[in-house]
């Protein structure tokens, strides 16, 4: 089992944002992958949850972008996981399952958008969740 390191997160720099994203299917990470870079979007896109949790241990992450259903890991545990380690940290869920509702878990993602995702509704949360999540920096 994957754990999160008991170290405080990395603080991205203001002007740093990074979005960590997890999809099992070749397809969605290829596409996230270029919808990201056209936006100009830093982002790392990962296979498993296990590859993104380690992630955390270098990287300064803004926002987290999840499918659910994947093998190992699934994006409940991930966001379990990463919910309990990092509270501020906007979670944004990705799902072909439209009738999956995190909330019966008892999980509240920042965002929670069905597959297939229009871009541009997916750019307009990533950067809803940087507003946020910069909004939660402690002032200098």
């Amino acid at each position: 089992m994957a754990v999160i390191p008991d170290d405080p997160p990395h603080v991205p720099k203001p002007s740093h944002r990074l979005v960590v994203a997890v999809d099992d299917d070749p397809r969605i990470r290829e596409a996230l992958q270029c919808l990201f870079d056209s936006a100009g979007i830093d982002s790392h896109i990962f296979a498993t949850s296990e590859e993104a949790l380690e992630s955390f241990k270098q990287d300064a992450v803004s926002c987290l972008l999840t499918d659910l259903h994947m093998p190992g890991i699934d994006g409940w545990e991930l966001q379990r996981l990463t919910s309990a380690a990092y509270p501020q940290l906007p979670i944004i869920v990705i799902s072909a399952h439209r009738d999956t509702q995190p909330a019966l878990r008892g999980l509240k993602p920042f965002a929670f958008l069905a597959k297939p995702f229009d871009g541009e509704e997916l750019l307009s949360a990533v950067h809803s969740a940087f507003a946020l999540e910069a909004n939660s920096q402690p002032s200098l």
